[in-house]
């Protein structure tokens, strides 16, 4: 199935992209996504946000248990990186998608599914991200588009 996304504002982009050459649609899409998949894979900074303050405390005692005993043996903070290694390109030109396979990316990243501890250490989700940067994405489809049309000697 596939997924659109769509960036406030930028509507009005897909519809002139729609009005070049397949070569131009397909370089500004390869543009685009590149950018894309790389602010994607940028982290938020670390913040330490206690459980307590996300979630109002734990939910069972099990948990409570594991959280600081994990504290008494050293356990910390550790980023795995798999977030940012999950972010993949499949396609190409026009019909590029940028996807996350890791199970959890919903969770941090997600726009209906984000979890409170994520948003209050200050992850972003994936439209406010976008959204962020729609007038960087807006100038490198016109690159692109450029970069054809000058490819194609038009």
């Amino acid at each position: 199935m596939p997924v659109d996304i769509v960036i406030d504002g930028l509507e009005e982009l897909r519809s002139k992209l729609d009005r070049f050459p397949p070569e131009a649609q397909n370089e500004a899409g390869d543009m685009v996504s590149d950018y894309v998949l790389h602010i994607m894979q940028e982290y938020a900074p670390y913040k330490y946000i206690p459980f307590k303050s996300a979630y109002g405390g734990f939910f069972s005692d099990k948990q409570r248990k594991y959280v600081f005993a994990n504290k008494l043996f050293g356990g910390s903070a550790n980023r795995s990186q798999r977030l940012r290694q999950g972010w993949k390109k499949i396609g190409g030109g026009a019909d590029t998608l940028v996807y996350n396979d890791v199970p959890y990316a919903g969770y941090v990243v997600g726009d209906d599914s984000q979890a409170n501890m994520h948003t209050m250490i200050g992850w972003w989700t994936v439209s406010s991200r976008l959204g962020e940067r729609a007038a960087q994405i807006e100038r490198l489809a016109k690159a692109g588009v450029d970069k054809a049309i000058e490819k194609l000697g038009l």
